[in-house]
């Protein structure tokens, strides 16, 4: 069997309050001049969705010959450089003999000599900080290649130390989109089940100012 270009990952259905910030990364996607791309956001406003869903949209909506692989890493806190390329090294399939008992400095150069003949994409999730590229051996991306680079960050300076050539914020919901995840996820039934319910629930939604964990309180604590 022939290895797939892009594997696909379980995800939770984007809410409306991510599509402008989707549609945004699809458009600079499509920018030759930009290489890197950064998205920012605080914690639970629904970014790692937003880069799963781009990353399941190579299946339906992009040529699987315009790329020849695509690579999802969650990097964390960490920034375990090893970890990362044992990753990449299982996407793009290096056997053996070409990879045990060598340096990491070592794999970087394996990496690199397979990936300069290659149109890549790599989607980073979780960087806390700057994560230097040429060490995992990734080549530059850009116009000269075609290849992308995709990570997400809490930090707007990340990006920037990152490289990246656009940086997009990805915004909280409003106060009424938030209300309107929250009604979703516990339905009209539960909702209207008491009086305080309704109070409760805008209550839940100003505690999580607008990220996508409404829903998950909503199923752990008032669900």
């Amino acid at each position: 069997m022939p290895h797939a270009r892009v594997e696909e990952l379980p995800m939770e259905t984007i809410n409306v309050g991510l599509e402008s910030s989707f549609n945004e990364v699809c458009k600079c996607f499509e920018d030759a001049i930009v290489g890197i791309i950064g998205l920012y956001g605080m914690g639970g406003v629904g970014k790692t969705t937003l880069l799963k869903k781009f990353n399941n949209d190579f299946l339906t909506t992009r040529s699987h010959d315009e790329f020849d692989v695509v690579i999802w890493v969650v990097v964390s806190q960490e920034s375990d450089v090893v970890k990362v390329q044992e990753v990449i090294r299982n996407k793009l399939h290096i056997p053996d003999e070409d990879w045990l008992n060598k340096k990491m400095e070592e794999r970087a150069i394996v990496i690199f000599n397979i990936l300069k003949k290659k149109k890549y994409v790599l989607l980073l999730d979780d960087i806390w900080k700057r994560f230097d590229l040429l060490k995992l051996g990734i080549p530059n991306p850009g116009s000269q290649n075609g290849s992308r680079v995709i990570f997400i960050t809490q930090s707007e300076e990340v990006c920037s130390n990152m490289g990246a050539h656009r940086s997009i914020k990805v915004e909280c919901l409003t106060p009424e989109r938030a209300l309107e995840l929250f009604q979703e996820k516990v339905g009209d039934e539960t909702l209207n089940c008491h009086p305080s319910i309704p109070y409760l629930a805008k209550e839940v939604v100003a505690e999580c100012r607008g990220t996508a964990s409404c829903s998950y309180y909503c199923w752990e604590g008032y669900g």
